[in-house]
């Protein structure tokens, strides 16, 4: 309990120091989609989570992100501005109805410039890193279907170590989707890979009437796609050894005799494998 508690306390406050704060400026959004993500956590367990994602779109970068979290960092930001305590900050999530979510991370396509992608997470403190944008090789198959009164087309790639399955539409000529997934003649709508351990689905399409895009703010620390990758893997098998990397020494946790538990070791999996180098 010991141990949930601190945990806790470390996702709500967002204990922690940051280096490279950015405040960038907001595009305007032309478009924005919600999905609904389900994915896996961990090898031991075939439970599916599920997520309520935003695909906004503007006129120079787009922005993926998780909707449940980011309301309750601002529900959280708005009351500690304000002065207020952790069980304020506690009362006012419970009674906005966002559950938290499994997931934290962004991912931004062409930002900070075209062609480059930034991908930001959250494993105790808040990371980010920046690369060139890969584009998928899309392999067009037979099949059609109406989604939201919107002709798609059926394509699949190889791509990141899995086989992604979606469904696009050129009815929305933007060349975009979920994830980093991008490069069709068309909006994906509708995205899973091979093994069911992650999938997206359109539920909403909205127009974005000059509304103003989420951008990057707050302070990141720079990391590469494979540290992060470790830093899963770490958290996973031993949270306590991840948390004094940070300079926190966690409380032991003690079983209902007193004895010091055991944490039972997991592998977290990960949307893209990457290469052994």
């Amino acid at each position: 309990m010991k141990r949930q508690l601190l945990l806790l306390m470390i996702v709500v406050l967002g204990i922690g120091t940051f280096s490279n704060v950015y405040a960038q400026k907001h595009d305007d959004m032309e478009i924005s989609l919600r999905y609904i993500a389900k994915f896996r956590i961990w090898e031991e367990s075939p439970k599916l989570y599920e997520d309520e994602k935003v695909l906004e779109m503007g006129k120079e970068y787009s922005v993926f992100y998780g909707l449940w979290n980011t309301r309750r960092d601002e529900i959280k930001d708005s009351i500690s501005a304000r002065g207020g305590s952790l069980s304020d900050i506690l009362q006012a999530i419970q009674q906005s109805g966002y559950p938290l979510s499994k997931q934290h991370y962004a991912v931004y396509k062409n930002f900070p410039e075209k062609g480059k992608l930034t991908y930001t997470d959250k494993v105790f403190k808040k990371f980010k890193y920046t690369e060139t944008m890969e584009r998928p090789v899309w392999k067009i198959l037979e099949g059609d279907s109406l989604i939201h009164d919107y002709p798609c087309q059926k394509a699949q790639t190889e791509f990141r170590g899995r086989i992604w399955t979606v469904w696009f539409t050129p009815a929305i000529p933007v060349s975009d989707g979920p994830w980093k997934l991008y490069g069709l003649p068309g909006l994906i709508l509708i995205a899973k890979d091979n093994t069911a351990h992650f999938s997206f689905e359109c539920i909403a399409i909205k127009q974005g009437n000059g509304r103003k895009m989420k951008t990057l703010q707050g302070s990141y620390q720079n990391c590469t796609a494979r540290k992060l990758a470790e830093m899963y893997t770490l958290m996973a098998k031993d949270p306590m050894a991840y948390l004094q990397q940070f300079g926190i020494e966690p409380m032991k946790a003690t079983d209902a005799n007193g004895r010091p538990m055991q944490y039972k070791e997991r592998h977290p999996v990960l949307m893209e494998f990457l290469p052994n180098k």
